[in-house]
């Protein structure tokens, strides 16, 4: 079971993904392109089924961030494919234990070029399940609010007309407002003030370089119903953080969102974010030794570690911390 941040390999994880999958993947994503789409296709040759959630809108066939000759070949290939506006979510599923959550369209630059941000989820059954439900749950929505399956006929017509209106542009057309989906009025979930997540985590200015921090492990999950107490290692007399990769894009001064990987007041096993700090950057000379493993038993599956300072953590039981759902969840 484990939870990986995908910052620079997104390719090689979906196309292991789609390689492993063995009964069905559901994909939503709002842009899908060819480059892409020729790993579900082949996913599809080995009897695998499989559904899209999309958005099928003129203006973003016509700039071609979005390929219809893409939703051709799946469409040719087996796919369900759905339409509705206003879609933003993008969500992998592979069979029931594998799924990829984050800012990564369905394209060769949100699994290539681009600069994303992701989580790779594996063998996490609890999450996985919810992410399913929410995907069940969309598709139902669609399908009680009219016809919105893209079928052969419909991307045949799309594309006459795309073909024409492409012809026919220039710097002074005005973007295509013919939008095909189904409308769904988004439902706005009670949070936490902004002003109270704030005064909790002292959040920092917009501009200023963060990322999350997970602390613990899907198979060494930290007790809810304790305090977070930073990883402190006595020898050199410092606070750090380990990773089982080099952490070289942690550059001094990085803030960094510490999150245990724990349980919510539901009984999910999610990531809650417990405080923050910041780190001296990464050092090659930071190396797990027997000396670490010896203060910290879990640091032998963790070879590189990066020294934290002015670190603050939240003066109450994990499970009462802010949980990611309200991070990832619509």
């Amino acid at each position: 079971m484990s939870i990986e941040l995908l910052d620079m390999n997104h390719r090689d994880a979906i196309i292991d993904a789609f390689e492993k999958a063995k009964q069905r993947i559901r994909i939503i994503s709002p842009f899908i392109q060819g480059t892409m789409t020729k790993y579900l296709v082949d996913s599809m040759g080995k009897g695998i089924t499989s559904k899209l959630i999309t958005r099928f809108y003129r203006e973003d066939f016509i700039r071609s961030v979005s390929s219809l000759t893409a939703l051709k070949s799946l469409q040719n290939a087996g796919v369900d494919i759905y339409a509705i506006k206003d879609l933003h979510a993008k969500l992998y599923l592979f069979d029931d234990n594998v799924a990829i959550i984050g800012s990564a369209n369905f394209t060769g630059g949100g699994f290539g070029n681009n600069i994303e941000l992701s989580l790779y989820i594996e063998d996490e059954y609890d999450l996985i399940k919810r992410l399913s439900g929410y995907f069940d749950q969309l598709l139902s929505t669609i399908k009680d609010s009219g016809d919105f399956r893209i079928t052969d006929i419909k991307i045949e017509e799309e594309s006459l007309i795309v073909q024409k209106a492409i012809k026919g542009r220039d710097h002074t057309s005005k973007p295509n407002p013919v939008r095909f989906g189904a409308e769904i009025a988004a439902r706005i979930p009670d949070a936490i003030p902004g002003d109270e997540v704030e005064s909790i985590l002292r959040i920092p200015d917009a501009g200023i370089s963060a990322v999350l921090k997970f602390e613990g492990a899907a198979h060494r999950r930290l007790d809810p119903d304790s305090k977070y107490k930073p990883n402190y290692y006595d020898r050199r007399g410092v606070y750090f953080t380990a990773s089982s990769k080099s952490p070289r894009s942690l550059t001094a001064n990085t803030t960094v969102f510490l999150s245990a990987v724990s349980r919510d007041k539901s009984g999910a096993g999610i990531p809650i974010i417990v405080g923050r700090a910041k780190t001296r950057g990464y050092d090659s000379s930071n190396v797990t030794d027997s000396v670490l493993i010896n203060e910290h038993s879990w640091a032998v599956d963790y070879p590189y570690y990066v020294e934290l300072y002015d670190i603050e953590t939240v003066d109450t039981e994990i499970i009462n911390c802010i949980s990611t759902r309200l991070i990832f969840w619509p």
